[in-house]
């Protein structure tokens, strides 16, 4: 692991730099700066300068492709971090992203407003899928480490195991940002000798201890933070509803070393074509940001109460229901989905929905009818599709992207 991380560390490193959005190649500012015309931010040259930062980031992942398959291969088949598929995954995303850097050098060219959304909503998605790819397959060396750890103290006992076993522990807990699991033994042991103390006698003693008594009560009156209500749990403690959501959650928190709750940030789910899906168990990952689910069926977007959640990606998914009075998304990406309830799409508080290779354009047209949504489609002439644009945001309406003309 030293060596593999002594050549990763650096890719890592120009990776995340590389990942900074400068300021004018953030998209919602161009848009605002533009007034929701999106062939006038195309013409600023964005889709060149992200370009070239895809181009370095796919170079950097290929590189660091080399070592990952070189670290697959020292992993004994015995363990539960050895996934050569991993491998093939890793190639075909980057095979994927590649054909979106091609895809950007012909947005330039764009001539009508009516392409010009699309490539926006192209350049949004993917360009965070290259800045990510590196980082998310690095979390892998947790898997490395976690399994591998046991045998690195195996054998030692006495004094100079546990030392050397804490040592180890608790520098690789600061390395992850994670609390020192032996924190909680230096408390002890600090309670301990705050025990063995000589009890005080004296008058002025005794109200000292009144003192401190009435101290610690009024501060237990006071209300708990918002910080002690969110606690995190194991996630083997988590009890799940859904086996198809339980069986990508346990499998993506084995793969990365996850094992706290508040740890899963990111959750990307494939569903066989026959599964049932539901959401509710999501409630016990206070921190997921983004979400991504392919396949099966959903049966309702109701159940899902996650605040922090700001980005659904669902795909080749049939949706029963929408609806959804707990979910506030930033943005919401549905692509060849099919459902028999499109209206209840209406009542979601999402700020951009996009639907793309819908199996019937015709179902979308009560969606077109709603005072609720602001819709962008083919069929708008590029002046309909600035105004309609400018005033989602000035009303705070969701915007509802269209690649159908209806």
């Amino acid at each position: 692991m030293a060596t593999f991380d002594s050549q990763t560390v650096p890719l890592i490193e120009q990776a995340i730099a590389l990942g900074e959005t400068a300021p004018e190649d953030k998209i919602d500012d161009a848009l605002d700066r533009h007034q929701g015309d999106a062939l006038a931010v195309i013409r600023e040259g964005i889709p060149q300068r992200l370009a070239i930062k895809a181009k370095q980031q796919l170079m950097l992942a290929n590189e660091y492709l080399r070592y990952f398959k070189e670290l697959q291969q020292q992993v004994p088949h015995a363990s539960q971090c050895h996934q050569p598929e991993l491998v093939a995954d890793f190639r075909a995303q980057i095979k994927e992203l590649n054909a979106y850097v091609d895809r950007l050098n012909t947005y330039p060219k764009l001539q009508n407003l009516g392409d010009a959304f699309p490539a926006l909503m192209d350049m949004n998605i993917n360009q965070a899928r290259v800045n990510t790819l590196t980082s998310l397959f690095h979390r892998f060396r947790l898997c490395v480490l976690g399994d591998d750890t046991p045998a690195i103290v195996d054998g030692l006992t006495g004094e100079k195991g546990d030392a050397i076993a804490n040592a180890f522990i608790n520098a690789f807990a600061a390395k992850q940002g994670l609390p020192h699991p032996t924190a909680s033994q230096n408390m002890a042991d600090e309670m301990a000798e705050e025990d063995d103390a000589p009890i005080r006698d004296d008058m002025g003693d005794e109200q000292a201890i009144e003192d401190d008594i009435e101290q610690d009560n009024s501060e237990s009156d006071e209300p708990e933070t918002e910080l002690a209500t969110e606690i995190s749990q194991p996630i083997s403690a988590v009890k799940f509803s859904n086996m198809p959501l339980n069986d990508c959650i346990q499998k993506q928190t084995k793969l990365f070393a996850i094992q706290q709750s508040q740890e899963l940030s990111l959750l990307n789910c494939q569903f066989n074509p026959t599964d049932i899906v539901t959401l509710q168990d999501l409630s016990a990952f206070t921190h997921l940001d983004t979400l991504s689910l392919k396949g099966g069926t959903l049966s309702t977007l109701g159940n899902l109460n996650s605040n922090n959640l700001k980005t659904l990606m669902l795909t080749d998914m049939k949706v029963t229901d929408f609806s959804g009075k707990n979910i506030k998304l930033d943005s919401l990406f549905l692509s060849r989905i099919s459902s028999n309830n499109w209206p209840s799409l209406i009542e979601l508080n999402v700020q951009t929905i996009s639907i793309d290779k819908t199996v019937s354009c015709a179902e979308l047209k009560p969606l077109l009818a709603s005072e609720k949504l602001i819709p962008i489609h083919p069929g708008l002439s590029p002046t309909d599709m600035a105004e309609r644009m400018q005033q989602a945001e000035t009303n705070g309406i969701p915007l509802l992207m269209l690649e159908c003309a209806i």
